[in-house]
């Protein structure tokens, strides 16, 4: 059962909830994590992929086959296109869109077996749009239907939220049940009906297709959902922290847990925290029950910063308790009430904690300083871009020059146990 926080309830986080694992002993099975550029948005892509054996560094990317996909998310309400788009014709959305779509067509085309073109998860975080709103363009085509599968669709909050009634969208057929058959385009379909993720009482195994091979995959849990409020239905009937209104949306945000294989020579996990627009009351909530060190470091550890790298998230305590070797934020250029996110000043205060905590820099590809862009209160304009060799990754990467180029943005692809479980990579492209 949910237990109290304050007059609130809140999802428990057992400690002793037993993990689904895949396949038989043997060697790890590599996942790629791929935080997309959408400007002032989100979208996080997850492919699990067999790699052959015997090479002594990261393998052949052409030689890697799909297991299985999930998507995080897709939405953007101020688009930055990817600097591969540079100079080419079509809108800003368009391009950026475009670029998702080719880099998740490559990957679904080269899964194996009935997980070919197939996403075996699509995850809505929350209701916000910038969350959301590009993924029809993402998934369909100009007949409104789709042109990849999607096995299970997990989502949080009321449908109403995300679709606003409106019957003929997408996100209605998606997660009305009854009409996802309206999106089906040949093979490729919406297998099951949407399920809501309100309140869990417990870490929650996302369950993973079968390497051929038998080896283990990573574990994916979902590890927290819909907190601080308590739910009748689908109503929200009490709320009991911040003032704001976003409060309450991003604190039902779906937070995932993705756990590597441990390393032939230690024994450690990598892990990466998938936080969505969670703030620090979510954060609180994690620490609050981390009683077997769940969310802590135990070899690598790589934080998906809650929020866009907002003011009310990543909080010293939280940055402290994980101790990240990278933090990655979906970063762009619009501002909320005369800010920006996230802000130097933000950055600056993870960039203290960090440095108390001793946290080596990651290795990133390619080698030196990587750019990275912040909002700068007093600066003109208010978004600048500078480089630095912390595990600072932020989406924008691109400033125009006085005489006037566009602001463009990059992806990060982020590789767990490959070549071997317990190595990583991490590259900007």
């Amino acid at each position: 059962m949910p237990e109290p926080h304050g007059d609130a309830f809140v999802a428990a986080a057992g400690p002793h909830e037993r993990v689904c694992s895949f396949g038989t002993e043997g060697g790890g099975m590599p996942v790629e994590v791929i935080f997309f550029n959408v400007g002032q948005g989100d979208c996080t892509f997850l492919w699990f992929y067999e790699a052959p054996g015997g090479g002594s560094g990261l393998s052949n990317p052409a030689s890697r086959v799909g297991v299985g996909a999930a998507l995080i998310d897709c939405g953007s309400l101020l688009a930055t296109p990817h600097r591969s788009t540079a100079g080419l014709p079509g809108t800003d959305d368009a391009r950026m869109v475009g670029h998702i779509r080719r880099v998740i067509a490559d990957r679904l085309g080269r899964n194996a077996g009935a997980s070919k073109d197939r996403l075996e998860y699509l995850f809505l975080s929350h209701p916000d749009a910038d969350h959301h709103n590009k993924l029809e363009d993402l998934l369909c085509n100009s007949a409104g239907t789709l042109d990849f599968g999607i096995q299970e669709v997990w989502y949080t909050g009321d449908p109403k939220s995300y679709h606003k009634g409106k019957t003929n969208s997408f996100l209605y057929k998606l997660l009305k049940p009854g009409q996802r058959g309206s999106l089906t385009n040949g093979p490729h379909a919406v297998a099951n009906d949407a399920e809501a993720k309100n309140l869990q009482s417990s870490v929650l195994p996302v369950p993973l297709p079968a390497a051929p091979s038998g080896n283990p995959l990573p574990e994916l849990l979902l590890v927290s959902s819909s907190l601080y409020a308590e739910v009748s239905g689908k109503k929200v009937v009490s709320k009991s922290r911040g003032s704001r209104d976003s409060t309450w949306s991003n604190a039902a945000s779906l937070v995932f847990l993705l756990s590597g294989q441990p390393g032939a020579s230690d024994g450690k996990r990598q892990k990466v925290l998938l936080m969505a627009d969670a703030e620090r009351g979510v954060e609180e909530f994690l620490m609050m029950g981390d009683r077997d060190a769940r969310y802590q470091r135990d070899k690598n550890m790589w934080l998906k910063a809650g929020h866009h790298g907002s003011a009310h998230a990543t909080s010293e305590d939280w940055v402290k308790h994980t101790t990240p070797d990278a933090l990655f934020f979906s970063s762009g250029r619009k501002t909320f009430g005369g800010t920006g996110m996230p802000a130097d000043a933000r950055l600056n205060a993870i960039r203290k904690t960090l440095a108390d905590e001793h946290i080596p820099q990651p290795a990133i590809t390619p080698a030196g300083p990587h750019p990275y862009g912040f909002f700068q209160r007093g600066a003109t304009p208010p978004f600048v871009v500078q480089t630095t060799t912390e595990g600072f990754c932020t989406s924008l990467a691109e400033a125009p020059p006085p005489a006037g180029r566009e602001w463009l943005g990059v992806d990060w692809h982020l590789i767990l146990d490959d070549p071997q479980p317990g190595d990583y990579h991490l590259e900007y492209a």
